[in-house]
């Protein structure tokens, strides 16, 4: 179906054809009346120009002798009127740029305001008409009359037009009005008052205190006096000590939803019900400490627990890996060997379980030694992936480093930091599709130095980004890969430590890792050289250490 143009030039040629057919047909209907009343008039045109003698006869003869066309004039009036009028009700309201309706300028006066200035000029109009001279007396009689129709057309018209653009609106019709304005607001003072009457009679217990307090000031007033002087002063005193109250009250609540639970209002010169309400805010305070501590035991508990049942597993897996590795040199053949590897890749891989378990225990509770340290992120995410250079062949991924040629200096711990690099580019060699590159991206963003990396996954992600990083979460829902699900995670919580965010987005398959650290100034130089001399093993920087080494320094810590 095509849609009507709604257009200002069409809504403008609309009006004129239905003022002027409207004009047309009205004037045109009352000369087919006066041309079919010639033959009762005909007879006595003479007596009748004697009884009036601004009569013109003359307009009386021409209307008989065009009697046979004028009504066709008027049926094609009507028609155009009947179209141009249905044509505007539709396009009330309506713009050729939204299909919503909108309303215009006189469809914002209120309705009642409204009909109060259109009315009293369509009466006027109306009652000059009908109350002048008779316009077939006279040429002047006849124009005015004929002005008048238009005005009265227009105005009819503009009416018509609003209040259906107003009907379309729904209840704009209503309540776009002074009378209903005036109600509602009548109405809201009405439900105030009572809803403040029920309010009182609710609590009784404290507002008859009040309703009398007002009796005795208004008989003070009424009596005058000094007594009126020395109630207004004390009065003063009270609203001031009132005041005083709220304030405390108040900023006893802004500390506690900061939550700065030591905070404690001092109730001992309020009055009865702001000191029972300054109670309950310090009870309140009272109960999230002691619920905030017996969270902090229950997390220190649990840490304990992971890291004792660790040891306790650690032990005697280590035994197992070690005879395993016996078993390995006996050169067993057949299905034995086959068994002895199975045991071997699964005890391994409950060893890294088990130190995942202790290293996600001591970066969510913060257990971990932070040493922030201006850090050139290029360099260590070029070791990391030096690091990772074989693993990542054997899974056939290529690694590109953009914006690394640029030193970026962060304040970062620099071991923290390659754990979670290595754990990223571990999550990559495991998840990532075979054959496609691993981006890594780093770039300085205002004071804020970011490191993304992003791979194409070999399985589909349909799995929001926050939920990958919560605690045993893994991309692959089969679990057919060698993973803990505890990687992100503790990527997260060793960003967090170093006062970083960590945050994961992902497009269909491409998954993406941001890290971002607060930047910094490169460290000064130093201010001459030093010989080189040997450095011992343990206080070689984590950065130049192998995964073996920090392993073996994690376990002495432990």
């Amino acid at each position: 179906m095509t849609k009507l143009s709604y257009t200002l030039g069409m809504k403008v040629f609309a009006c004129f054809i239905a003022v002027l057919s409207g004009i047309t047909a009205f004037f045109d209907g009352i000369g087919i009346f006066l041309a079919n009343s010639y033959d009762f008039y005909s007879s006595s045109l003479a007596e009748l120009k004697l009884a009036h003698p601004y009569l013109d006869t003359g307009m009386l003869t021409k209307l008989y002798g065009m009697r046979g066309s004028l009504l066709p004039i008027l049926v094609i009036s009507l028609l155009l009127f009947a179209i141009s009028v249905i044509y505007l009700l539709c396009a009330a309201g309506h713009r050729p740029d939204t299909d919503e309706i909108v309303p215009n300028l006189q469809d914002k006066i209120p309705l009642d305001l409204y009909f109060a200035i259109v009315c009293p000029i369509l009466l006027a109009i109306l009652f000059l008409i009908l109350e002048g001279r008779n316009p077939l007396a006279d040429t002047g009689a006849l124009s005015f009359v004929v002005i008048g129709s238009i005005i009265l057309a227009i105005l009819g018209l503009a009416t018509l037009l609003t209040c259906v653009t107003r009907l379309k609106l729904g209840r704009y019709f209503y309540q776009h009005t002074i009378a209903y304005q005036v109600i509602r607001f009548c109405w809201k003072m009405l439900a105030a008052v009572c809803s403040t009457i029920a309010d009182a009679a609710k609590s009784i217990s404290t507002t008859w205190k009040i309703a009398v307090a007002w009796l005795v000031i208004s008989a003070f007033y009424t009596m005058g006096g000094f007594g009126a002087i020395v109630l207004s002063f004390a009065l003063l005193l009270v609203f001031c000590s009132m005041a005083s109250q709220m304030q405390e009250l108040k900023n006893g609540g802004e500390e506690l939803a900061k939550g700065n639970l030591n905070y404690k209002i001092n109730t001992q010169r309020m009055f009865p019900l702001f000191r029972a309400h300054g109670k309950n805010l310090n009870s309140i305070s009272k109960g999230f400490s002691i619920a905030l501590e017996q969270k902090m035991k229950s997390e220190h508990l649990k840490t304990e627990l992971i890291t004792n049942v660790s040891h306790d597993i650690k032990t005697p897996l280590t035994s197992i890996i070690n005879y395993v590795d016996l078993l390995k040199k006996e050169n067993l053949d057949g299905q034995a060997a086959e068994y002895i590897e199975v045991l071997d890749r699964q005890s391994r891989r409950l060893k890294k379980l088990t130190e995942d378990l202790v290293e996600a225990s001591k970066a969510s509770t913060g257990n971990l030694k932070v040493q922030l340290a201006p850090t050139d992120m290029g360099e260590l995410a070029a070791q990391a992936v030096a690091e990772y250079e074989e693993k990542l062949e054997n899974a056939h991924l290529e690694a590109v480093i953009n914006g690394g040629d640029t030193p970026l200096f962060a304040m970062v711990d620099g071991n923290l930091t390659w754990r979670v690099l290595s754990n990223l580019l571990s999550n990559a060699c495991k998840y990532s599709q075979p054959h496609t590159r691993v981006y890594i991206d780093i770039k300085k963003e205002k004071d804020t130095v970011i490191l993304s990396m992003k791979n194409i996954s070999r399985d589909a992600l349909n799995i929001p980004a926050e939920e990958l990083m919560e605690r045993f979460v893994r991309g692959d829902s089969s679990r057919h890969t060698e993973g803990s699900g505890l990687g992100l995670n503790i990527a997260q919580s060793l960003v967090g430590l170093q006062k970083g965010t960590f945050s994961l987005e992902i497009e269909g398959d491409l998954f993406k890792a941001f890290v971002a650290f607060p930047a910094t100034e490169p460290p000064a130089p130093p201010a001459e050289e030093m010989p080189e001399k040997e450095v011992p093993t343990d206080a070689m920087p984590m950065e130049d250490m192998q995964t073996e080494d920090i392993q073996e320094e994690t376990e002495k810590d432990e």
